[in-house]
């Protein structure tokens, strides 16, 4: 059986996503590439699983960091610094974070006085 390879541009297009997202993400580790010369390639395969996982993050039922600002009066960098200090439980989407409605709602609760 013969594998099928795709470039980056293919596995941005079928993904629905940036060229750079995608560069970004093998960079990181987060998508299997091959590299020839200057050229990527990505087995058929692992660019479907790549798509399956973009397409249920981007499902997820929550907030970016731009929305929790609109219903809570705080600051981007505060809302980034709770999310990497692990007190907002978040998932990064490409660039951005999704808090779940869940998660937000935990957070308040434990805010509570």
């Amino acid at each position: 059986m013969e594998n099928r390879y795709l470039t980056l541009k293919e596995t941005a297009e079928m993904t629905h996503t940036a060229y750079a997202t995608v560069k970004r993400d093998v960079d990181n580790g987060k998508l299997t590439a091959y590299k020839l010369g200057r050229k990527y390639f990505i087995a058929a395969d692992a660019a479907a699983d790549y798509a399956a996982r973009r397409r249920k993050m981007a499902a997820l039922d929550g907030y970016t960091v731009k929305e929790l600002m609109e219903i809570l009066p705080l600051s981007y960098a505060f809302i980034i610094g709770e999310i990497r200090e692990g007190r907002l439980p978040a998932a990064k989407c490409g660039r951005r974070f999704l808090i779940r409605k869940e998660d937000l709602a935990d957070y308040l609760e434990k805010a509570k006085i």
